[in-house]
């Protein structure tokens, strides 16, 4: 269900982006807050990102797929 809406939307005209490394950050922090949201994880809780995408059985993927919509 989140790659279907949300990420539909986060990538909307991501080809025409310029990246910087605070973007980069940025983007990487919105793909976390999403999954963590879906698992209902408070930031209160303190769970790194890596139990997170343990949890959702996801790898980020979210700045390489920009990238690579990009080089196309």
């Amino acid at each position: 269900m989140v790659k279907t809406l949300v990420w539909s939307v986060a990538f909307y005209s991501s080809e025409t982006w310029t990246l910087r490394k605070e973007d980069i950050k940025r983007i990487q922090a919105f793909e976390m807050w999403i999954w963590c949201k879906m698992e209902k994880i408070s930031w209160t809780a303190h769970v790194s990102n890596e139990e997170v995408s343990s949890v959702v059985q996801e790898q980020r993927f979210l700045v390489q797929d920009i990238k690579q919509r990009q080089a196309n």
